[in-house]
């Protein structure tokens, strides 16, 4: 099976970290596809624990939204 993710740029555009850069396309393209064999409710714990984790002090900035399936 493939998995295919949609969203918006609220994840990425989230400023945190030890510099408070932004979370950025790559990294997340990067944790996709560390998690992509795992449930869709594993990905879904694991996208909030990081988003939350990185952003930490950090106010959100945007709306967040991440839909992802499976064919």
């Amino acid at each position: 099976s493939e998995s295919f993710y949609l969203y918006s740029d609220g994840i990425t555009d989230q400023v945190g970290g030890l510099k408070n850069f932004p979370y950025g396309n790559k990294k997340f393209k990067q944790l996709l596809s560390s998690i992509q064999n795992k449930s869709m409710t594993e990905q879904e714990e694991i996208i909030t624990d990081t988003l939350l984790s990185y952003q930490g002090e950090n106010s959100r900035r945007d709306d967040v939204t991440v839909i992802g399936f499976r064919l």
